[in-house]
């Protein structure tokens, strides 16, 4: 690997973890050049910026490519959010959606990106009247789950396997892809 290669590396994932712990509001690109232990200057040099850091963030967290090979969109968000990438669980998906969903910089960023690359894939493959409000239990269910397990650290959720975790987590997104509302 290039020596420009591992530098951009480093960057993106100071970046992922600092936006995911701090939002990007709360984060300056010397903190995130620090944590990457390189120059400051070389953001711009490799990422235009702070937001273009941002986005370079935003599609390696979407790329899921198991999705678009017709994975079960279930399994496949089941095995994201319960043993993410990172070890550890603040880093995860959930969490930078959480931290910066509200965002006033990058929140309709953030947003347009979820939209473009999970949730309208997502709507076109469940298709049907109920696609919406279900996708958006789906989509509750699973951020409401993160929050108890990661965030509040309740019992019964946060002590668990991340195998019964799981089950938990499939259990929740099963009755919210049930719903069938008001017809």
């Amino acid at each position: 690997m290039k020596k420009s290669d591992i530098t951009r590396e480093k960057l993106l994932s100071a970046a992922t973890n600092s936006f995911c712990a701090q939002s990007y509001s709360n984060v300056s690109l010397r903190m995130i050049a620090k944590q990457a232990g390189v120059d400051v200057a070389l953001v711009s040099r490799y990422f235009g910026g702070k937001r273009g850091l941002f986005e370079a963030m935003l599609e390696v967290a979407f790329d899921w490519p198991e999705m678009a090979a017709g994975g079960d969109p279930v399994a496949v968000a089941i095995a994201k959010y319960t043993k993410p990438d990172a070890t550890d669980a603040h880093m995860s998906v959930i969490r930078m959606i959480i931290v910066n969903g509200a965002d006033p910089e990058v929140g309709d960023l953030l947003r347009a990106r979820l939209r473009t690359m999970l949730i309208d894939p997502m709507l076109d493959r469940m298709g049907g009247p109920a696609a919406a409000p279900n996708l958006a239990m789906f989509i509750a269910a699973t951020l409401g789950a993160a929050m108890v397990r990661h965030t509040l650290r309740l019992p019964g959720m946060a002590d668990v396997s991340a195998e019964e975790y799981g089950a938990q987590l499939r259990h929740m997104i099963d009755a919210a892809l049930a719903y069938e509302g008001k017809q």
